[in-house]
């Protein structure tokens, strides 16, 4: 395994993670709004899990760049972000006990479809 592949992963999962810890957040503290500016900073500021996805998407980007110098970007964003859709489906329905339609299961399927099409060349 190339070690621009070992980014793209990590990449991947960074930024999933990134995803799942801001909806994690805002589960357990909504952000403030309409009570003043200072309190709508303070309440991102404060919650250690909007600030973890903050920083995971920081992590994301250093290893999503490095993966971009061996991969196209044709190839690698479409990777990246069905990936991580695939990873952030995963942990709604398991984790935050989210609902799918039958019709977006099939979109789920689809684009897995397209992740093999775009890897088989």
């Amino acid at each position: 395994m190339s070690k621009f592949l070992v980014f793209l992963v990590l990449a991947i999962v960074f930024n999933a993670g990134a995803n799942i810890m801001m909806k994690s957040g805002v589960i357990s503290q909504p952000v403030k709004t309409g009570e003043g500016f200072i309190n709508f900073v303070m309440s991102y500021l404060l919650n250690w899990q909007l600030m973890t996805g903050l920083t995971f998407f920081g992590v994301a980007l250093i290893f999503y760049t490095k993966a971009l110098e061996k991969y196209n970007l044709s190839i690698a964003y479409p990777m990246m972000t069905s990936c991580g859709l695939i990873i952030v489906t995963l942990w709604s329905l398991l984790v935050f006990g989210e609902k799918l339609s039958y019709f977006q299961f099939g979109g789920i399927f689809m684009i897995i479809g397209g992740i093999w099409m775009l890897n088989i060349s």
